[in-house]
């Protein structure tokens, strides 16, 4: 980092990544992170004083720390008042440190925040900056692999529960509860609100369950959900079948499963390169597009219309995050990549049928962390 320019880091998840700190309520500006190119500082408020100095000295004093990724610095905490907003603290850092230029998080800051940096910064250049933090958050470290991995086995752990809890009578809402419940209950939280949606309801990707809708004997269940772990995610979409399912549904079932299949071999395919490390020179990368390709086509072919999504996405610190997996979307996948791969087959007002499984791209091909049972499931 150039001596004469910082970094204004506000996104909660990204100050999570680099500092270990996230308040309670990440939607409110709770903390700062500014990263100069000597210091980096922890902006919390009171409440969180004591919290942040015990999670970084936590971090410090682990030898495996996934603290302050960005620089070597020791972290600063450093209290914001009603005296002392941020605006008037960066000003007084930034010109004892000789700091020229301020980046900030374009897609973060408010308009309301950024007016009241330029008048308070009035001797610092302000420059929008992107990606730099989320660019560093997509490829995990094997710390954040095993933390998913936990996250993923923790959400199977689930599903096996709810094959034995759910019963003809019971609401969307019901069952979403107690995947939330059944989480909570083994020390995790969800990842996000779970889906659970019957019959016609499957056809909406994201559907917010409803307490009104009780299943019925052969019914179509959708299961979208996943636990969250140490503040890594994980997602996950089942499909269980409430008595005998009608052959459309099998039909439409199985040829998701080989969409589903299909990619995940093209996505793996170089682990046939017979012990070639994928990251080392002239070993071909997979790509989010083609994979996308390959299971739109197996669906299409099929007779269906395609689905109104990408193929995947990125999974980490936050349940949708680089990298993508989608026809417009041309990234390379790389080692340290975790991502899911959910084809799905949306018939409107009818049925839809999703599979969704998450993978970590490793040096010798694609392992799928999700171990719950994929093939047809009658409950």
């Amino acid at each position: 980092m150039n001596v004469n320019s910082a970094i204004l880091i506000s996104d909660p998840i990204n100050i999570r990544y680099l500092t270990g700190f996230m308040g309670l309520a990440p939607n409110e500006r709770e903390v700062y992170c500014l990263l100069t190119g000597s210091e980096t500082f922890l902006f919390v408020n009171s409440l969180y004083r004591e919290t942040a100095n015990s999670i970084v000295l936590r971090s410090q004093q682990n030898s495996n720390k996934q603290i302050n990724k960005y620089t070597n610095n020791p972290i600063k905490i450093i209290e914001l008042s009603q005296e002392k907003p941020i605006e008037i603290l960066l000003n007084q850092i930034l010109l004892k440190n000789n700091v020229k230029t301020l980046e900030f998080e374009k897609y973060d800051v408010s308009v309301a925040e950024y007016e009241k940096l330029q008048k308070e910064l009035s001797a610092i250049t302000l420059v929008p900056s992107f990606g730099k933090i989320e660019k560093m958050r997509i490829v995990k470290n094997k710390n954040e692999i095993d933390t998913i991995k936990k996250a993923c086995a923790l959400t199977d752990e689930c599903f096996t529960h709810l094959l034995t809890y759910i019963k003809e009578g019971q609401s969307e809402s019901e069952i979403a509860w107690e995947i939330e419940t059944f989480f909570h209950e083994n020390g995790a939280t969800s990842s996000f609100s779970p889906i659970v949606a019957f019959n016609e309801h499957s056809s909406q990707p994201h559907y917010a369950s409803a307490i009104s809708c009780q299943l019925k004997a052969f019914s179509i269940i959708l299961l979208d959900f996943g636990a969250k772990v140490d503040g890594y995610c994980a997602d996950m979409t089942r499909i269980v079948f409430l008595g005998k399912p009608k052959d459309e549904w099998i039909k439409a079932y199985n040829t998701i499963l080989e969409a589903q299949m299909a990619a995940l071999k093209y996505l793996g395919a170089y682990t046939h390169l017979k012990g070639v490390k994928a990251h080392l020179p002239g070993v071909v990368q997979p790509s989010g597009a083609k994979a996308d390709e390959i299971a739109k086509k197996i669906i299409t072919d099929a007779g269906y219309p395609v689905y109104p999504h990408g193929l995947g996405h990125g999974v980490g610190l936050a349940i949708h995050e680089a990298p993508r997996l989608s026809m417009s979307r041309d990234e390379t996948l790389v080692p340290g990549n975790v991502f899911s791969v959910e084809p799905g087959i949306y018939v409107e007002g009818k049925y839809g049928i999703r599979i969704e499984d998450l993978v970590v791209l490793t040096d010798t091909g694609a392992e799928t962390l999700s171990k719950s049972e994929k093939g047809l499931i009658l409950i």
